[in-house]
């Protein structure tokens, strides 16, 4: 992953979660829209967090990767407690904090959509290979 594409996904990510902020906000009000706010600000957190991990991972060298790997389960563990926490102290609407947090999901999907792939070349016409006939004799 190179940073351009991290950049490209991050501003995905992001610009998702504010769409979906203002989705929420023009059906549904100020506390449906407060709720996606914050889900898709816990998942955009979440991303930029893994994001810095995988980047220390794939810089490092293969006896120091063990903590980073550790270190990516724990922030997992946060999340789903994080999670757990702001639904179950009814801070925020389960559904519309659910759509928030799926902006991270949708947002890197769309993203992936629009990764340049380089044409290959097309075949010579007649199809035939050039071989090097110096080499055969």
């Amino acid at each position: 992953m190179t940073k351009a594409s991290a950049d490209r996904m991050t501003l995905f990510v992001a610009a998702f979660g504010a769409a979906l902020t203002i989705a929420s906000y023009a059906v549904a009000g100020r506390a449906a829209a407060y709720s996606t706010l914050t889900g898709a600000g816990l998942g955009l957190a979440n991303f930029l967090l893994l994001r810095a991990i995988v980047v220390r991972v794939v810089e490092g060298d293969m006896h120091r990767r063990g903590p980073f790997i550790g270190l990516i389960f724990l922030k997992m563990g946060v999340l789903m407690g994080l999670v757990y926490w702001v639904i179950a102290k009814h801070w925020v609407e389960p559904v519309a904090f659910t759509v928030g947090i799926s902006s991270l999901v949708v947002g890197l999907i769309v993203s992936s959509l629009f990764v340049h792939i380089p044409p290959t070349q097309p075949p010579a016409r007649g199809g035939a290979v050039p071989s090097n006939s110096a080499s055969e004799s």
